[in-house]
Parts: C-alpha cells; sequence; structure tokens
C-alpha cells in the first residue's frame, strides 16, 4: 500500500531539504500521487524534524487539498445526476476539509426518517409539506438568521446542522434535500429577488385555479418555516417583479444554488482577508462558469 512505500518516506524526508529547487521538485512529486498520500503526509506532521519541515508539510497537504477539491467540482459538474447534498458538502469543505460526509448524511437521514414516519400514502403534496415544516421548524428549530451581513456559520453544512440556523439558501437546499427523500420535487425560483419553493402540477393548479392560472400549485417560503405563500402575496411578488422590469420567475438549478452559496463565501473571505480560502472560492466559481 501507498501508505507503507519507502519512496514515498524518502520524499516526505527530502521535503526538510534546504534546497529550494530539490523542495519544488519533490513537492510536485507529492502533489501529483494524489488524495492517496494524504493520510502519510498528515501522520507525517507528528513527527517533523523541523519547524520549517512541518511548515512544508501543511503547504503540500493544503494544495493536495484544493486539488482534490477542483477535481470533485468538475466530477460534480459533469454527472447529469449530481447529488444536491454532495455539492453542498465540496462548498463546505472549503472551509472544513475534515468535513465528515458520513456523519452529515447520518443526521440529514435521521430528519428525513423523522418526516417519513408520519407521512401515510393518502397525504396530499401540501400535506407533506406541512409534515417537512413540523419536522425542521417545531421539532428541530431550525430557523433563518437575522443578521445582515453573511456568515460562514450560516452556510456550510455541519455548521448549520450544529447550530441549526441558516441562510436562506443553505436552509432551501436542506429543506429541498428532505422533499426530495420524501419523493416530493420542489423546485426553488427566484420571485422579485425573494427564493421561494413551488410545487408543479398542471393539472391540479388547472382544476384549483382556472386554465389562466400559472403551472405552480402552490409556493412555499423557507424564510418564514416553510409557510405557503397566498395568492394574493404571490400576485404582489409579481407586480413588483414586473415593475422594476426584473425577470418574474427564474427557476434555480442544483448548480445555481452552490453558486450562490460560493458567492455569499466570497464575499465572507473577502472581508475576513483569508486568501487561500478566497482564492479557492474563486477557482470554484470559474469551474461553474465555464460549466
Amino acid at each position: 500500500m501507498i501508505t507503507t512505500d519507502p519512496t514515498i518516506d524518502a520524499l516526505i524526508s527530502l521535503l526538510d531539504d534546504q534546497d529550494e529547487m530539490v523542495f519544488r521538485s519533490v513537492k510536485e512529486k507529492l502533489l501529483s500521487l494524489g488524495s492517496e498520500i494524504l493520510p502519510k503526509l498528515e501522520e507525517a506532521l507528528f513527527t517533523a524534524g523541523s519547524i520549517e519541515h512541518y511548515k512544508k508539510l501543511e503547504l503540500v497537504i493544503s494544495l493536495l487539498k484544493r486539488e482534490i477539491i477542483l477535481e470533485q467540482m468538475k466530477d460534480w459538474l459533469g454527472n447529469d445526476n449530481r447529488n444536491l447534498l454532495d455539492g453542498w458538502l465540496l462548498v463546505s469543505s472549503i472551509h472544513h476539509p475534515n468535513i465528515s460526509k458520513e456523519k452529515i448524511e447520518g443526521i440529514i437521514h435521521k430528519l428525513y426518517r423523522d418526516a417519513w414516519l408520519e407521512i401515510t400514502e393518502s397525504m396530499t403534496s401540501l400535506e407533506k409539506v406541512s409534515v417537512i415544516n413540523h419536522i425542521l421548524f417545531r421539532l428541530n428549530n431550525f430557523e433563518i438568521s437575522n443578521g445582515d451581513t453573511p456568515n460562514i456559520r450560516n452556510i456550510v453544512v455541519d455548521k448549520l446542522l450544529f447550530s441549526k440556523v441558516g441562510d436562506i439558501f443553505s436552509l432551501t437546499i436542506l429543506y429541498i434535500i428532505i422533499a426530495r427523500n420524501l419523493h416530493l420535487d420542489l423546485l426553488p425560483i427566484m420571485l422579485a429577488n425573494k427564493l421561494l419553493l413551488v410545487y408543479e402540477d398542471n393539472l391540479a393548479s388547472t382544476l384549483a385555479f382556472g386554465t389562466q392560472s400559472e403551472k405552480y400549485l402552490f409556493y412555499i417560503n423557507v424564510a418564514h418555516q416553510g409557510s405557503v405563500i397566498s395568492p394574493k402575496e404571490v400576485q404582489f411578488l409579481y407586480d413588483k417583479s414586473n415593475k422594476y422590469g426584473k425577470t418574474v420567475t427564474r427557476v434555480e438549478t442544483d448548480i445555481n444554488l452552490i453558486r450562490k452559496l460560493l458567492n455569499l463565501m466570497y464575499l465572507i473571505y473577502t472581508g475576513e482577508g483569508d486568501q487561500d480560502k478566497l482564492l479557492l472560492t474563486e477557482d470554484l466559481l470559474a469551474l461553474i462558469e465555464g460549466h
């Protein structure tokens, strides 16, 4: 196995070489070996021969994790069956590189299972939404942050699940993930600069509201604990949108939702002056823009 390969041990030892050309050569060689050597590099931190050696190991580990995240983003973007949670975990790993996918999936699975246990086959889509609202906002007390300034704690998945306070985009993503697991396909839309969820049902919408109605049967406002939007409020948002010449509605794809999170993280890291995370966020945004 690669963790016991003496060649890897030799390369790690050579990182401590004072010759800059040797260091660059060894660094590139280690980076070319990919994610398999990460455990060995992290283990070597505990036995580093000097502070300088430790810093060089940290640098290689950081660069390697950066390349891994970029490759994972390329794979995620290129997958027609991309998973929204995987995208959220990916951007969250910018801030928390050692995030545990298994632990996050376990927490979300519990939320889904709690909802699933209360749902029956005879329930309507609106009744299923009521169950999700009950599980998320009443039993688990998830809420939208009241702060005007973006906060990393409200965006990355592990911190949101711990604090139960989210940004409108991150909490909407959590809502969508739970709904999809329950086979309830909700679409995120932007309406007059507000992010809402909609349930699309052409036949039911026509029967309920007439042939001139929208194809959406109902709207959900996650920011207000999943409340269902009344037709009057929807009409107000439409009118407001038209008044300012903006797009009335725009369905947001999973990629767009992940882009929104990255844009928020970009603002946060710019304000904090965290250049490493800022540059990685920029690179990920560039991959999305180029997709």
